[in-house]
């Protein structure tokens, strides 16, 4: 018994230390924070959300994304806003308003953020809701 207690406290020391050393991408900003202005509008439809980017160089974009679509990510490609490929999960973004991150030349990638934390999900996978905030921030590994 005490084998399995030892066990289970050195697994649990090692996720936590896991955790403290990876570098996590910096949260996105609030929606009143974008360029102090106000988003701009873009696409067509009955559902709107608010959409931001944070480029490479820290400088914040956002949008009010107007659609018919029922997921972010297929929304996202409607309006021209976001790129990338199918692969085993769903949509890879690789592009965002034009930028692309390339993770096998430099670590780069595009991560997705519901409301300034990391979402659970796929940008395709993704249900659009009211009053969320959707965002990605190009990110270094």
């Amino acid at each position: 018994m005490k084998k399995i207690l030892l066990s289970l406290l050195l697994v649990l020391l090692l996720l936590a230390g896991t955790v403290a050393c990876g570098e996590r991408a910096p949260a996105p900003p609030a929606p009143d924070e974008v360029l102090g202005e106000e988003l701009q509008p873009i696409g067509q439809g009955e559902t709107v959300f608010q959409f931001t980017v944070t480029d490479p160089d820290g400088v914040i974009m956002g949008w009010d994304v107007a659609t018919d679509e029922e997921t972010v990510g297929a929304a996202l490609v409607a309006v021209g806003l976001i790129a990338g490929h199918e692969g085993e999960w769903g949509l890879m973004v690789t592009e965002v308003n034009g930028v692309t991150a390339d993770w096998d030349a430099d670590g780069a990638f595009w991560a997705f953020y519901m409301d300034g934390e990391f979402a659970t999900a796929g940008v395709d996978a993704t249900y659009i809701e009211a009053g969320v905030l959707y965002a990605f921030v190009y990110t270094t590994g």
